[in-house]
């Protein structure tokens, strides 16, 4: 299936020609926070951003184009309702709108508490990918900004939780009194992570927080040890929530975030209960799913 998918996020913008693989894409930093601060018209600036990117990418005017995440937010193009527990992960739950042309707007999803905007569709990629390898109940953990778990059963997500483990980390190594102690642009060090996560056996997170500060004033520590240290602590409180839960867990990232994430997993004594995977090709396949969705409700009608 021959289609454009785009991927509008907070911050970002991304566009992909995706004709069985993505053959060419464009990035930029036109997220929709960025157009929503401009003020005056604002599906005006996502259709003139969205038009650029599309001349960019060269692709043909009659392709369909697929955009999910927070273009159909509050702060996006046009606000939609969210898609309600449980979902589907065959697409059929998707709730969509036809923009104009040949635009098709997806939602996100909802549960009593909690919400996704763009990780519910890279879900249903998870699923198409893996087919009769995605257990029957699992953990998706896709990690970001905000990080989402989602709680699998029989192909449907029936639970979400998001945990601001990205924003937090940013937060606390750039604008709290820990940023005097840590290095956020350094290197992995895994040692560091590594204590960092097990450290938490000791104290509660908001505990183990300032031992980052207490590394570099009493124990001579580098800074740029101290930002794998201050990670392993936020990304191992984060999956410690998932150690009784005695279900299989799948964590789809990049490489930096994956091997950060396995590690964890490690450390927190996983083993072969957690697999990692690669998260690059999950939205355009969810998209490919939804768009065949949408092409048979609208061939219905």
């Amino acid at each position: 299936m021959n289609f454009v998918s785009c991927d509008w996020g907070t911050s970002n913008f991304r566009l992909r020609l995706v004709g069985g693989p993505v053959v060419a894409e464009v990035r930029t930093d036109d997220g929709a926070a960025k157009l929503a601060a401009l003020g005056g018209d604002r599906a005006a600036a996502f259709r003139e951003v969205l038009t650029r990117g599309l001349v960019q990418l060269g692709a043909a005017e009659n392709l369909p184009v697929v955009i999910s995440g927070m273009a159909s937010s509050t702060i996006g193009w046009r606000e939609l309702s969210y898609a309600r527990l449980p979902f589907a992960l065959d697409g059929k739950d998707v709730v969509w709108e036809h923009l104009e042309g040949r635009m098709f707007l997806v939602s996100g999803l909802r549960g009593e508490t909690d919400m996704a905007r763009g990780e519910e569709t890279q879900a249903i990629g998870l699923a198409a990918a893996l087919g009769s390898d995605l257990p029957s109940r699992v953990t998706v953990v896709l990690p970001g900004t905000h990080s989402k778990h989602f709680t699998v059963e029989a192909d449907t997500i029936t639970d979400l939780r998001t945990f601001m483990t990205g924003e937090l980390f940013d937060l606390l190594s750039r604008q709290s009194v820990l940023r005097h102690s840590v290095d956020p642009a350094a290197p992995v060090d895994a040692t560091a992570f590594v204590e960092g996560v097990r450290e938490l056996d000791r104290a509660p997170l908001t505990g183990a927080l300032f031992r980052v500060r207490t590394r570099q004033v009493l124990d001579q520590q580098a800074a740029r040890a101290n930002a794998s240290f201050l990670s392993g602590l936020l990304i191992g409180a984060e999956l410690a929530t998932l150690r009784n839960r005695e279900l299989p867990v799948i964590v789809a990232a990049g490489g930096t975030i994956r091997d950060a994430y396995t590690l964890a997993g490690d450390a927190l004594g996983f083993g072969n209960q957690l697999r990692a995977l690669d998260a690059e090709p999950l939205s355009a396949a969810g998209q490919a799913v939804i768009l065949r969705q949408i092409a048979t409700k609208e061939a219905g009608r």
